[in-house]
């Protein structure tokens, strides 16, 4: 790697969440071609040309974003999806509660093709949300066609749940209550029939193995 002059660019997009927020980048990137994506602290999510540097599309998912967003392809090829979701930060009540969604967007516009909102806690400095990133299914396996997240702090504050969502449609078909939440990403086994299962931390340091049907 031999970089040149580092490239500087400034984006100026609205937000829902207009009043107390900060910039900044936590979850990692996602490249696919010439194009980045990736969501920030404010609440936005970016896709940005690597070429030319412009703001392809910004798309506003609320609140802070700690999740590094997943891609995925249509089964031709031609399309792409991204996967994507906040904790509970700005938008919380003065309760420390509110609501959080998975977004599955179209990864050429930005365009929200469903969004499934979850109610969650918060608590200052170990906010509730989405805090870890997902597990696409792999093809060809009990969990094609399912994206699967942990959500911390539901229903209660201490609690949490594992959910796996239909890709096409984005409803639930199933979901594991936790004990304590969890802000560790899902992990995917397989055997060689395509037979899965889940490993899941919690943070008090449970480790559990899910069967993937």
């Amino acid at each position: 790697v031999a970089p040149e002059e580092t490239a500087k660019v400034r984006y100026s997009t609205k937000r829902s969440n207009s009043g107390t927020y900060w910039v900044g980048y936590e979850p990692s990137a996602v490249i696919v071609d010439r194009y980045l994506y990736i969501s920030e602290n404010g609440g936005m999510f970016f896709c940005i040309d690597l070429d030319t540097m412009e703001l392809v599309w910004a798309q506003d998912t609320r609140d802070d974003s700690n999740s590094t967003p997943v891609f995925q392809w249509s089964e031709d090829g031609t399309t792409g999806y991204i996967y994507t979701a906040p904790s509970l930060h700005w938008t919380a009540d003065s309760n420390k509660e509110g609501y959080i969604s998975i977004y599955k967007l179209d990864a050429r516009t930005g365009e929200i093709i469903w969004e499934h909102p979850i109610d969650c806690h918060t608590v200052t400095d170990v906010s509730g949300g989405v805090q870890s990133s997902p597990l696409l299914g792999k093809p060809g396996t009990e969990l094609e066609g399912l994206i699967i997240y942990t959500i911390a702090r539901t229903p209660n504050g201490w609690n949490g749940i594992c959910v796996a969502f239909d890709t096409e449609t984005g409803e639930v078909v199933w979901e594991k209550s936790m004990d304590r939440y969890t802000w560790s990403s899902p992990a995917a086994l397989y055997t060689e029939d395509g037979e899965a299962y889940i490993v899941l931390c919690d943070s008090v340091g449970n480790l559990s193995l899910l069967e993937g049907s």
